[in-house]
């Protein structure tokens, strides 16, 4: 299990995000400026552009929707769209926006530097990149969807990357209510047009939160590592949800680890087809879908009996476990649904989903060769 040094102490990747350590200074966006630019001093309190001054970590929260629309490259320690402080008398986050469509935001704090809805319970954070923007994390464990609802929308030719040494450990859903009353950790990634995201991990629906990756269009997400759908499988209220929308999309990872007991919450995938087909995952080394649950819907992409789809592609020998349930839905171009099956090919290392005959066809088909070889035989004995 991998591990890593923050300031205060060791702890493990999937660990409840670090704590903050010693006094920091936080600007809190307050649109003292002109009223929305994150690059406008003024909009801070205390007063100054991000990343020229002392400050530490920079809030968005109580409902302002701030905009990053400029080429410039900025560098901050920390940044936290919802945050529980400073807000009071009591920690509940407020909602906050950040719309990002150009330049460059460096992120170079360790830990949990980078997080989005930090703050319970009516915190909602969200940042939307498009145009060219990008986003970079320089340190371990960055968030979405920590204690409240997080969403991170990455379009266009936006991109998200990763440059810490030894790579990013995201979190996506975090924190669920088994972990202390209340709480609503739920994240989403969301890649699609052009969008990129980059990483070495991604934990989805971890410590009873709820996350789903969803990616689309010709976005693409890359792990140089796992990925890794609901770390904690024993609590009660986790989900944990992999989207694959479209044919041209891209998800890759070393290995996806997905598995769940028989009592426990099942992590779902689901492949939604456009009139070409889906996109599969792909897996350098193992696919690990023990227990898991899966849904197909070809309804923009019906197969033929005997047709085949690929929706896992890992390497030959690597495929571990069986959906416990699978559903594909098939019928928009047919009077009724066609029957499916699920191939898994160890030889290969893809799991596929296959359309057969109607049990009542593959009768009807044995009757008729029944009747042809004894009409055959009556022929030959006269």
């Amino acid at each position: 299990m991998k591990i890593f040094m923050t300031c205060c102490g060791i702890i493990l990747a999937i660990s409840a995000a670090s704590p903050d350590c010693g006094a920091q200074v936080l600007a809190k966006f307050d649109g003292g400026g002109d009223g929305a630019s994150f690059l406008d001093g003024d909009n801070w309190d205390p007063n100054g552009v991000p990343g020229s001054n002392l400050v530490d970590r920079y809030a968005i929260n109580d409902g302002f929707t701030v905009t990053y629309a400029t080429s410039a490259t900025t560098s901050v320690l920390g940044l936290r769209i919802v945050t529980d402080a400073p807000v009071t008398p009591e920690p509940t986050g407020t909602p906050g926006t950040l719309n990002m469509s150009d330049g460059m935001l460096i992120v170079t704090g360790g830990g949990d530097s980078f997080e989005l809805g930090r703050a319970c319970c009516d915190g909602t954070g969200l940042m939307n990149m498009t145009g060219d923007a990008v986003l970079e994390i320089q340190g371990s464990d960055p968030i979405i969807g920590d204690r409240d609802q997080g969403t991170l929308n990455i379009g266009d030719t936006a991109s998200v990357i990763s440059t810490r040494v030894g790579g990013a450990f995201w979190r996506i859903g975090n924190f669920g209510p088994s972990i202390d009353a209340g709480l609503e950790g739920d994240g989403l990634l969301n890649v699609t047009d052009n969008g990129s995201f980059s990483a070495h991990v991604i934990f989805l629906g971890s410590t009873d939160g709820d996350g789903e990756l969803r990616v689309s269009g010709n976005g693409s997400v890359t792990l140089t590592d796992n990925l890794v759908p609901g770390v904690n499988t024993d609590q009660p209220n986790r989900s944990a949800l992999v989207h694959m929308i479209g044919s041209n999309a891209t998800m890759s990872a070393l290995n996806l680890e997905s598995a769940n007991g028989l009592s426990q919450v099942h992590n779902q995938f689901e492949f939604t087809a456009d009139s070409g087909g889906v996109s599969p995952i792909t897996l350098s080394n193992a696919v690990n879908i023990t227990n898991n649950d899966l849904v197909v819907n070809l309804d923009g992409f019906p197969l033929a009996i005997g047709d085949t789809l690929l929706l896992f592609d890992a390497a030959p020998d690597q495929i571990f476990g069986t959906f416990a349930s699978s559903v594909v839905n098939d019928g928009s171009l047919h009077e009724g649904s066609l029957p499916h099956r699920l191939i898994y090919d160890q030889m290969t290392g893809d799991i596929l989903v296959q359309a057969i005959p109607e049990p009542s066809a593959v009768i009807l088909l044995g009757l008729g060769m029944v009747v042809t070889v004894i009409s055959v035989k009556r022929r030959e004995s006269r």
